[in-house]
C-alpha cells in the first residue's frame, strides 16, 4: 500500500475526528439542555388552567346569579394574574426553540388567541379599581403585551414562526406567518381598547355617582310620602337592586361600545384558532419541538380555554343592546362618528391643567406647556378614533340581533296567518307598566340610551329570587332581635347618606337585611 495514501488517510482523520467529537459533545449537551423543556411544556399548561378555572368559575357564577353579563369576580386583573398569563404566554415569548411541526406552531399561534380571549375577559375588571390601582395595572399589562408582541415579530423575521410549510394548509393566505400577524393585530387592538376604557371608566364613575344620588334621593322621598307595606317595601327594594346593579361601575363598562369590540374580536380570534385546530388534527401525533408531548397538552387545553372563555365576551356584546327594534333605536346605534364626552373628558381635563413643574424662566414654562396641550391633543385624537372603530365593530352584533328579530317576527306572522288557534304571547298592561316603573331607576351614562328589556328583566328576577330566598331562610336571631327592638322602624328610616354611592357590597348587604326583615312581626306592626 502506498505510505502516501495511509499517511494522508491519517492526516484526514486527525482533522475529521475533532470536529466529530466536539458535534458528538454537543448534540450531548443539547440533549441535556432540553431534558427540562418537557416539565417547562407541563408548567406553561397548568399556568393556563390556572387562567381557565377563574374564568370558568365567573361563567358559572353569572349562570348562577342569572347574570348574563357575567361580572368579572374571580378572573381579574392584578399582579398575580398578570404573573401567571406571562407564564402561560412562554411559546410565543420563545425566540430560539424551533418548532418544526404543525402541532408545535398551532399551539404556537393558539397561544396569542388565548391570549385575546384573556385579555377580553379581563376588560370589565378595570371598573373595580381606583385610579392609582388601573394606571398601574395598564401599564403592567401594556408591557407584557408588547414584549410579547416584539417577541413574535422578531420569530416571524428569523424564520421560527415560517412563512409557508409547517401548517400543511395549501392556502397561502393562512401560512404562520400571516396568522401572527392577524393575532398581533388583534392583540394591539385590544391593548388600544384597555387603554381607552380606563380612561373612560374614570370620568363614567363620576357621571353614574351623581345619578345614583339623584336617584336616591327621589326613591327616598317616594318612600317617605307613601309608608309603604310590606309588598310596596319589595318593590322599593327592587328599585335599589336595580339602581345598585346598572349603577355598577362593571355593568356600566360591559354595555359600553369598548367591550363589545372587545367581545367580537375574542369571537374573531377564537374562530381563526378553530380553524387552525382543524387543519392541524390530523398532524397531531408528531411533534418535532424540544417541548415533545407536552406541546400537545399545552395546544389541547388553552385551545379549550379559548373556547370556554369566549362565552362570556360574545355574551356582553348583546348585553346593552335593546329587544325593541325601530327607526330611534337603529339610529342610536349607527351614529358611530359620535363621541360622547366622558370618552376623551379626562384628556380634556389634564389639557387644561398647567405644568406641575416650576420654572424660574416663565418662557421655558410656556414652551412645556405648549407641548403637552400638542400631546394631549394628539392623544384625544387617537381616543376618539378608537371609540369610533369600536363602534363600527359593535354594528357586527348590532345587525344580527336586527335580522334575528326580523326572521322571529316574519315567523310570528306567518304562525298567525296560518295556525287560526296561535296565540301571540303579549304582555299585560301590569307587565308593561312594571317594567316601566323599573326601568325609571336605571342608570346610563347617557339618558338616550335604552337598556335591553332582558337584561332589565334579569336583574329583577335576581332580587326576587333573593326576598324568595331570604323568606325561606329566616335568621332567628335577627327575629328575635326584631320583635324585642321596640323603636325600631324598619329600613325606610336607614339613614343611606352615609353609604358611598355605588359602594354594591354595602348596597347589597343592606338589600339582604331587609329581605329577611320582610315578613318580621315587628316591622309590620310599625
Amino acid at each position: 500500500m502506498d505510505p502516501h495514501l495511509i499517511e494522508s488517510c491519517f492526516q484526514l482523520v486527525g482533522e475529521l475526528l475533532p470536529s466529530v467529537w466536539k458535534s458528538t459533545f454537543e448534540t450531548k449537551m443539547q440533549n441535556k439542555f432540553s431534558k427540562p423543556m418537557v416539565w417547562i411544556g407541563i408548567y406553561i399548561a397548568v399556568a393556563s388552567l390556572l387562567c381557565i378555572l377563574p374564568m370558568l368559575a365567573d361563567l358559572l357564577h353569572g349562570f348562577k346569579n342569572k347574570k348574563l353579563w357575567f361580572p368579572c369576580k374571580y378572573f381579574t386583573l392584578n399582579a398575580v394574574s398578570l404573573t401567571v398569563i406571562a407564564v402561560a404566554m412562554k411559546l410565543p415569548m420563545d425566540l430560539n426553540n424551533p418548532m418544526p411541526s404543525a402541532v408545535d406552531q398551532a399551539a404556537k399561534l393558539g397561544s396569542m388567541a388565548f391570549m385575546c380571549t384573556m385579555m377580553a375577559n379581563l376588560l370589565p375588571s378595570l371598573a373595580t379599581m381606583d385610579s392609582k390601582e388601573l394606571r398601574t395595572n395598564i401599564v403592567a399589562l401594556a408591557i407584557l403585551l408588547i414584549t410579547l408582541v416584539v417577541n413574535v415579530c422578531i420569530q416571524i423575521e428569523t424564520g421560527v414562526i415560517p412563512l409557508v410549510g409547517y401548517l400543511n394548509i395549501p392556502l397561502q393566505a393562512y401560512s404562520s406567518q400571516r396568522v401572527a400577524i392577524m393575532y398581533v393585530t388583534m392583540l394591539l387592538t385590544l391593548l388600544m381598547i384597555h387603554t381607552c376604557s380606563a380612561l373612560m371608566i374614570l370620568k363614567s364613575k363620576e357621571i353614574l355617582e351623581s345619578k345614583y344620588k339623584a336617584s336616591h334621593e327621589t326613591s327616598l322621598e317616594d318612600l317617605e310620602l307613601q309608608q309603604p307595606a310590606v309588598e310596596k317595601l319589595k318593590k322599593h327594594v327592587s328599585n335599589h337592586w336595580i339602581m345598585a346593579e346598572t349603577g355598577s361601575p362593571q355593568f356600566m363598562t360591559i354595555c359600553s361600545a369598548t367591550t363589545a369590540a372587545s367581545g367580537v374580536i375574542c369571537v374573531l380570534s377564537t374562530a381563526l384558532h378553530v380553524i387552525i385546530m382543524l387543519f392541524t388534527i390530523p398532524y397531531m401525533p408528531y411533534y418535532g419541538s424540544d417541548y415533545k408531548w407536552s406541546v400537545l397538552v399545552i395546544l389541547l387545553t388553552q385551545f379549550t380555554g379559548s373556547i370556554l372563555g369566549t362565552v362570556a365576551p360574545l355574551s356582553r356584546c348583546f348585553a346593552s343592546l335593546s329587544v325593541n327594534v325601530s327607526i330611534k333605536w337603529i339610529w342610536n346605534h349607527i351614529r358611530v362618528f359620535k363621541v360622547e364626552s366622558y370618552c376623551t373628558q379626562k384628556l380634556s381635563d389634564l389639557k387644561q391643567n398647567s405644568v406641575p413643574l416650576k420654572f424660574s424662566n416663565r418662557r421655558c414654562k410656556i414652551v412645556l406647556q405648549y407641548i403637552k396641550v400638542l400631546i394631549l391633543n394628539f392623544y384625544i385624537a387617537i381616543q376618539k378614533t378608537v371609540v369610533v372603530a369600536c363602534k363600527m365593530i359593535t354594528l357586527i352584533p348590532i345587525f344580527f340581533v336586527v335580522g334575528v328579530l326580523c326572521c322571529l317576527q316574519c315567523w310570528k306572522w306567518l304562525k298567525i296567518m296560518l295556525c287560526a288557534s296561535y296565540n301571540a304571547s303579549v304582555e299585560t298592561p301590569a307587565q308593561l307598566q312594571h317594567n316601566k316603573d323599573l326601568s325609571l331607576y336605571v342608570l346610563q351614562l347617557q339618558d338616550d340610551m335604552e337598556l335591553a328589556q332582558r337584561t332589565l328583566i334579569s336583574i329583577s328576577k335576581s332580587v326576587t329570587h333573593l326576598i324568595q330566598k331570604a323568606e325561606k331562610q329566616q335568621p332567628t336571631n335577627l327575629r328575635k332581635l326584631l320583635e324585642e327592638w321596640s323603636g325600631f322602624e324598619g329600613i325606610e328610616k336607614y339613614d343611606l347618606h352615609q353609604v358611598p354611592p355605588l359602594s354594591k357590597r354595602k348596597v347589597c348587604g343592606l338589600l339582604e337585611l331587609t329581605c329577611s326583615d320582610l315578613d318580621s312581626p315587628s316591622h309590620i306592626s310599625s
